[in-house]
């Protein structure tokens, strides 16, 4: 009896160690992430900054956050997430936002991370451009310093914006674009009934002043590849958020297969939101196999999951070797907005610790 009960104890052990070597090999591994919005801010940084200024939010410590962060459904989510931004009122919690995410990019090995932020939606009505954009300048510089690490931004538009207000927007980051670090144009919000040839002019205007542009779209099922196409066909787009729903066209998987237009997926974003039951669901692989330009990316991680827990979850899923993980790093790196020079130093950072590895 002894030696019939011992041998599924192991299996169980060996299993076990095999899922905590590979989630350690994610973690150690050097990573750019391309798709987060730092609207969504880490409980921690909402609690300290309520206090300083005398505000309240729907949970007081670390663990109701926890649990209020939970939700149904995409309204829901987007509900909560405008409440939580409302205590953010000066430059010193734009600080400690941003400088969070420089932490937590040392936390999972993140060279890069480009993190998108929607003013117009979600800080416009209290608080001054001027106020954001100094916050977040002083703690990508304290990164640099604290961590070695880069950490830039989009300026999201929102698609629900008139198109004059889109053309401000774009306007109004052009003066902070160097010193804070604002490398592209994003476009996102509300897609349905919102398409793109409304906003062509502020694309033409962020493209003539040296800006990267990307939008979210074909990320729900209702969006569909008619959004991604839409996309293409309005802006030229040089990466594209979401887009998993392109994998129900097959003319528009050969498109992204042959332009390699990098999509930047967040799959458990997308099983949170309920566009998937199970991540084994998700297209991300698939589409990687249909030749498409893949990157993994997390979105909105305190309502959600981090990176590494979407390189870990899909690899799990999937059964992905540890090549195959290699490879999604290096496509994040690729698909990044950084000059080349600085592509190849990560690029480097990541082939030698990944050859290392296999020695």
């Amino acid at each position: 009896m002894i030696g019939k009960s011992a041998q599924p104890v192991t299996k169980i052990s060996e299993c076990m160690t095999r899922k905590a070597e590979l989630r350690s090999f994610i973690e150690r591994m050097p990573k750019a992430e391309l798709h987060i919005h730092f609207d969504s801010i880490d409980s921690e940084v909402l609690l300290k900054v309520a206090d300083r200024n005398n505000l309240s939010l729907p949970f007081q410590t670390i663990q109701e956050a926890v649990e209020w962060h939970n939700f149904r459904d995409l309204d829901e989510f987007l509900h909560k997430w405008s409440l939580t931004v409302e205590v953010m009122l000066t430059e010193e919690d734009y600080y400690d936002a941003a400088y969070h995410l420089g932490k937590d990019m040392e936390r999972q090995n993140i060279v890069r991370r480009e993190a998108m932020f929607t003013y117009q939606a979600v800080h416009a009505h209290r608080v001054p451009l001027e106020v954001m954009m100094s916050g977040l300048e002083q703690a990508r510089r304290a990164i640099r310093k604290d961590f070695n690490r880069e950490l830039c931004f989009i300026a999201d538009i929102d698609r629900t914006s008139s198109p004059e207000s889109g053309i401000e927007l774009v306007e109004s980051i052009i003066p902070y674009a160097d010193r804070v670090g604002i490398v592209g144009i994003g476009y996102d919000c509300q897609e349905l009934g919102y398409p793109a040839n409304r906003h062509r002019r502020a694309f033409e205007l962020a493209r003539a002043n040296g800006f990267f542009l990307s939008a979210h779209c074909g990320e729900e099922y209702d969006s569909g590849p008619a959004g991604v196409w839409d996309i293409i066909q309005q802006m030229n787009p040089d990466r594209i958020d979401h887009g998993n729903q392109s994998i129900r066209d097959a003319n528009l998987v050969r498109h992204l297969s042959e332009s390699q237009i990098p999509l930047t997926l967040c799959p458990l974003s997308n099983v949170c939101i309920n566009v998937y039951d199970d991540i084994s669901e998700h297209p991300a692989i698939k589409l990687r196999d249909e030749g498409v330009f893949v990157t993994i990316n997390s979105d909105d991680p305190p309502f959600m999951y981090d990176l590494v827990e979407n390189f870990y979850k899909l690899a799990t899923a999937f059964e992905l070797s540890r090549t195959e993980i290699y490879d999604l790093a290096r496509n994040g790196i690729n698909a990044s907005y950084a000059a080349y020079n600085q592509k190849q130093k990560y690029l480097k950072e990541l082939d030698d610790w990944f050859f290392d590895e296999l020695e």
